[in-house]
């Protein structure tokens, strides 16, 4: 009879619909979140540029309702993209309010692409700087900061020298500051990776991963090694914060919708929910 019960609860069990996660923000903490937006091309490879791509990643910023965001691949002032400055775009297509701050890596079709950083207006900006990067293609740092902290937002190069130098840059200009140091995004690099090809024995002297490290943040690999997103924090001052929560965002509900994160960016999300001591 025993046997019997346990069997009807397992079966119960696996016979319930599997619920898409909401990701809820506990009162207090602030959400870091990184994003990769494809330029707004879908999950497709290559994609193709559809306003109702900007509002899908606008969508996914909604629900998760992050304070402090970093945010790669995006264009301003781009003329065959219609001009469009999409870091303020995104923004807008939130509801939400925020200051956004862009750093233009690189010129493009007489505009610019780069990386950039979204901040909810109730953290006030005590001071921004855009720092130039190493690169095949040209690459910046995002640097803001805040009240409790200071968040770089970056996007790194894919050679790999050029990417250590980028890191060296940043890591050096995190020795010079009194705060707790978050430093997101999409850094072309895995500490899961062969030394030779990393620039993680760089930053690791200085930085802790703050961010889930479980499975590949890019949407078409499986592979640990296909874990190049992240959110860091500078070992000199980490314990002024503590880590809440975190996690790589691969499916969640929308507005009572389970909506797969593969068809909205060739990159999941990741988001770090933190307390300030």
């Amino acid at each position: 009879m025993q046997k019997l019960l346990l069997f009807s609860l397992f079966i119960s069990v696996i016979l319930l619909p599997v619920q898409a996660q909401t990701y809820p923000k506990a009162p207090g903490t602030i959400r870091l979140l990184t994003y990769n937006t494809h330029y707004c091309k879908g999950g497709g490879d290559p994609g193709e540029l559809k306003d109702e791509y900007i509002t899908n990643l606008a969508r996914v910023i909604r629900a998760l309702d992050p304070d402090v965001i970093a945010l790669q691949e995006l264009d301003s002032a781009a003329r065959s993209r219609g001009k469009r400055y999409l870091l303020h775009e995104i923004a807008q297509r939130t509801g939400l309010e925020y200051t956004d701050v862009y750093g233009n890596a690189a010129h493009f079709d007489k505009g610019s692409i780069g990386c950039g950083a979204l901040i909810k207006k109730d953290l006030p900006i005590l001071s921004r700087y855009i720092a130039y990067l190493p690169g095949d293609e040209g690459r910046a740092a995002v640097e803001v900061e805040l009240d409790k902290f200071v968040f770089i937002a970056t996007h790194s190069d894919l050679h790999n020298e050029k990417r250590r130098q980028g890191m060296k840059i940043i890591c050096n200009d995190v020795h010079k500051m009194d705060k707790p140091v978050f430093v997101a995004g999409d850094l072309n690099d895995s500490f899961r990776w062969e030394e030779q090809y990393s620039s993680f024995p760089v930053l690791l002297n200085d930085f802790v991963i703050a961010s889930d490290t479980i499975g590949s943040s890019v949407t078409n690999r499986t592979d640990g090694k296909g874990l190049i997103d992240f959110v860091l924090l500078s070992k000199k001052h980490q314990k002024k914060i503590k880590i809440v929560d975190t996690h790589i965002i691969r499916e969640m509900e929308i507005d009572g919708e389970k909506v797969d994160m593969k068809t909205v960016s060739d990159h999941y999300p990741v988001f770090v929910d933190i307390y300030c001591k």
